[in-house]
């Protein structure tokens, strides 16, 4: 039973060989059951942590821990990752980063942050910003998925921490009721919109 981050880097460097190869192993079955086990092991330690798995065969792999977006529990994967040991292959990573490659596809829906645009939408109350996002061939009938797929365009534009802590309310409008786009920011320029607006 691991119930302190000493105990989960313990069990983790006992295993660490068998997922620094994880990206080799041909068995599917063998790789989710490993796979299984280490969320078994993570969620022991704080059943609300995840994590993700990856890198280039035969440099240093990366193991991000990551709290799913939920703001409650991200001292949990900071005073886990604060205690990790000295790990000669591995970079341990606080939460899910920003990504090069950040197109996504959810329930039939693919949205490409390259192709949408947004508005700051102001809040006097908060420091958090909100947003109305423009997105071609929106379907309002479809509004639940368009949404959660929206907040995963924002956790691979800005990472998984500066969505939750900096991006307080989302709304969706269709693009094609915008006559002037040039009046919009492109999605992409969101990181650098939020650092000047932090900065002012």
């Amino acid at each position: 039973m691991i119930n302190n981050e000493k105990q989960f880097w313990d069990w983790f460097k006992a295993n660490e060989a068998k997922y620094y190869f994880l990206n080799q192993i041909d068995d599917e079955n063998e790789r989710e059951r490993l796979l299984d086990e280490l969320l078994f092991h993570l969620q022991e330690y704080c059943d609300q942590l995840f994590f993700e798995v990856g890198g280039v065969p035969d440099e240093k792999q990366d193991l991000i821990l990551s709290a799913g977006g939920n703001t409650d529990f991200f001292n949990k994967v900071e005073d886990l990752v604060s205690q990790a040991p000295s790990l000669e292959y591995w970079n341990i990573i606080t939460f899910k980063p920003a990504r090069e490659e950040y197109k996504i596809e959810y329930n039939g829906i693919k949205l490409n942050p390259d192709e949408m645009y947004f508005i700051p939408l102001s809040s006097k109350a908060s420091q958090q910003i909100g947003l109305r996002v423009y997105i071609e061939d929106y379907n309002s009938l479809n509004q639940a998925d368009f949404l959660v797929a929206t907040y995963l365009v924002l956790d691979n534009v800005l990472g998984e921490k500066s969505s939750a802590l900096d991006i307080g309310y989302v709304e969706i409008e269709d693009l094609s009721v915008i006559s002037e786009i040039d009046e919009l920011i492109e999605l992409v320029k969101l990181p650098r919109y939020i650092k000047w607006k932090k900065s002012k």
